[in-house]
């Protein structure tokens, strides 16, 4: 925990010296740190923070970034939430976009891994 509140403080330093390429992983950084809360209030909030880490994270062009917060976020909604719907759809999303970067190796790992929600069954 030591070591995220480092890397944590040092990506927030960035940001306020106007470093705007750490701003999709303070995104992501923010969403996990709400979803590991666990706290029903949280939920929401994670939610919000892991589509504003999607969206900053596509915008600037860090397509793998945006492929690795969509990944957490459907893992996030599979295993916290119990939302396999849209769990599908960002698993989905994250397929299209690790392929789209080339990164065939994740994409195979991530129909293994999640094989049960990608077949749309709920259970794991």
């Amino acid at each position: 925990m030591a070591q995220v509140k480092r890397i944590d403080k040092d990506l927030t330093n960035s940001l306020k010296n106007k470093n705007a390429n750490v701003l999709h992983y303070v995104s992501l950084l923010n969403a996990e740190r709400a979803a590991l809360t666990r706290m029903k209030n949280q939920e929401d909030d994670a939610r919000k923070l892991y589509n504003d880490a999607i969206s900053i994270s596509a915008r600037g062009g860090y397509v793998h970034d945006a492929a690795l917060a969509q990944e957490r976020f459907a893992d996030f909604l599979r295993g916290i939430a119990g939302d396999f719907k849209e769990a599908k759809y960002h698993l989905e999303g994250a397929i299209q976009r690790y392929t789209n970067w080339g990164a065939m190796g994740v994409v195979e790992h991530l129909h293994n891994k999640y094989h049960d929600v990608l077949a749309g069954s709920s259970t794991n």
